[in-house]
Parts: structure tokens; C-alpha cells; sequence
């Protein structure tokens, strides 16, 4: 048994390196050749892959190594494997465990954290792959602040850019080993927020026939020091971890289209809704759109009255959480 799972583990290592040294007969050595066997992999941005069968599978791989034929044998060297868990049961195993990549310009290489799946048959004495599957995190390609918590508002872990940006956030701070807001009262919006974005199941979060596009994430507007303050901050959860982000203009714009779409806003009024999310003041907003102030105010009372909003804050409130209609 010993001696199994360190061949195992010898032959992910293997597999893994033939494919980024694209070397594709040694590729091909470690699989079952079987129409029977399966790929199933989600990769980063939510994009899923699925092959059936050998034939499928050697298509695909053939076609990636002739479009991105440059061999990276230092990215092989490099990644690291932990956390495995193997089972054998007679001429079968199953094998799972973490991968992760630093970070290449290659497209063949996964960066950061994926969480890995193998199904392996022992043929002629030799074990191979029947079955593989993984699951990409995303943490690395991130090109905005994220912090990845606790439900206890603990930091875990930051990218690059909060680092950088985090100690010049107004609302937000670092206090010890703890993420907090800079005031009273956001601190206790902030960990009101990630307590209950933390209590929704996995199945309360997932797109579903209700509610199309779920609930990955939760704004949270933050005052700062300012009683009409609207720092947008968001409480999500991404491949298993919690994480607070911001500057997070992805999320924005999903929202604000939604918005746009539930409360009949018309082109121009969604520009002047999406100016004031970013914490622009009306006659600024009327200068960049090249319109009268009065004019602006116009648009922005008739949003008032699309969303039943009375405050800049509340507005801001309104497009951010709103779902669409189903």
C-alpha cells in the first residue's frame, strides 16, 4: 500500500509535468486509453470544462499543445502539491488534494490554489489516470483589493493591491490581526454584514430558476467620516472563503445593470447613477456628461422617484441590492 501511493503521487507529478513541457507522448502514458474515462474541470471566472472519452481528451490536449507549443519546465519544477488524501481498494484509487502555481504568463498553468481529483486504474501492474477533475480558485487574478476573512472578521490572507491600499481606505482599517471599520458605526455595519452573508448556505448563495444570478455577494455602504459617506465595500464568498473586497467595479456594474433593468432607468439616468456610486457630487457628474446642472437634477429626481429613494445614501443602497425581476 505504501509503495501504491507513492506511485500514485509520482504519477500526478508526472502527468502534470508532460503537460506543461508539452510533452505529449509522456501526457498520453499516464491516462487510461478508454472512451470511458472523464475530464471535468472548473476554471477560473466560472467557466466549466467537460471531456468524454480518450479520443475527446487527446483531441483537446493535441490542439492546447500546437496552439501554446513553448514548453515550461520551470513552471513544472515550481508547483507545489499538499494536503493529499488517497484511497485504494484493489485495482482502484482515488486521490485528492491542493495545487498550486505561481504565477507564469503561460496559459497552461493554473496560479495559485486548485483543488485537485484523480480516479486511477492499475493496469498491467502500473497505475493510470481514468478520471480527472478540479476546481481553480481565483484569489491570484484579482486585480482589485481583496481580503479573505473569518466569520469573526479575522484577516487570513490579502492579494497585493490591499496590502497596498488598505491603510488609506477611509472606512476601512486593520486593527491587529482583525479587519475593522475606522468608526463606530461601520465597524458594526461591517460585521453585521459578513455575520450574515456567513450564516447563508451554499444552496441560499447558488444562481437558481428564483434568483438567476445569486447572492455571491453583499454591498455593504460604509459612511467613513461623513454623514453622507458611501464607501462601498463587499462581503462575498469565492471558492470557499469568505472575503471582503473593494473597488470591486465588477460587482458594481452587474448591479447597476440590474438595477437599470428593474426600475426602467433610462441610458443616461444609469450614467448618473453609476457617476454617484463613485462618490461623485452632481455638478461634477452634469460637467462629465456634458449636460446643465439643472438638467442632472432632473435626472436624478426621476431616479429619486423610480426607486423611492429620498437620500443619496439610500439611493446608492437601492441600486446596489437590488436582484432582477424574475
Amino acid at each position: 500500500m505504501p509503495n501504491d501511493k507513492q506511485a500514485i503521487i509520482k504519477l500526478i507529478e508526472r502527468e502534470t509535468t508532460a503537460f506543461l513541457s508539452r510533452d505529449f507522448e509522456t501526457w498520453a502514458d499516464c491516462w487510461v486509453y478508454d472512451e470511458g474515462i472523464r475530464r471535468l474541470g472548473a476554471l477560473m471566472g466560472g467557466v466549466m470544462d467537460y471531456v468524454e472519452g480518450w479520443a475527446s481528451g487527446h483531441d483537446v490536449i493535441k490542439e492546447v499543445f500546437e496552439k501554446f507549443p513553448k514548453p515550461n519546465p520551470t513552471a513544472a519544477q515550481s508547483m507545489r502539491r499538499t494536503n493529499f488524501s488517497i484511497r485504494i481498494s484493489g485495482e482502484m484509487a482515488w486521490a485528492s488534494y491542493d495545487q498550486y502555481g505561481l504565477k507564469s504568463d503561460d496559459p497552461a498553468v493554473t496560479v495559485g490554489l486548485s483543488h485537485q481529483i484523480r480516479i486511477l486504474e492499475k493496469t498491467n501492474g502500473q497505475w493510470r489516470i481514468s478520471m480527472a477533475g478540479h476546481g481553480d480558485t481565483t484569489l491570484e487574478y484579482f486585480d482589485f483589493p481583496v481580503i479573505r476573512i473569518d466569520t469573526a472578521c479575522r484577516i487570513e490572507w490579502m492579494n497585493d493591491v490591499a496590502k497596498r491600499e488598505l491603510g488609506d481606505h477611509p472606512a476601512l482599517t486593520r486593527s491587529g490581526a482583525f479587519l475593522r471599520g475606522r468608526y463606530g458605526a461601520d465597524d458594526k455595519r461591517l460585521r453585521k454584514a459578513v455575520k450574515r452573508f456567513s450564516a447563508l448556505t451554499v444552496i441560499e448563495r447558488r444562481p437558481s430558476i428564483r434568483h438567476p444570478r445569486g447572492r455571491m455577494a453583499d454591498p455593504i455602504i460604509l459612511g467613513g467620516d461623513s454623514a453622507d459617506g458611501q464607501h462601498i465595500v463587499w462581503v462575498t464568498a469565492r471558492d470557499g472563503m469568505l472575503l471582503v473586497t473593494f473597488r470591486d467595479t465588477d460587482n458594481e456594474r452587474s448591479r447597476l445593470e440590474e438595477a437599470a433593468e428593474l426600475y426602467e432607468l433610462s441610458p443616461t439616468q444609469l450614467r448618473v447613477a453609476a457617476l454617484m456610486l463613485s462618490g461623485q457630487a452632481l455638478p461634477k457628474i452634469a460637467k462629465q456628461l456634458g449636460i446643465s446642472n439643472s438638467t442632472a437634477k432632473t435626472h436624478l429626481t426621476r431616479i429619486f422617484d423610480k426607486t423611492g429613494s429620498r437620500s443619496q445614501p439610500s439611493l446608492v443602497a437601492k441600486m446596489l441590492g437590488t436582484t432582477a425581476p424574475n
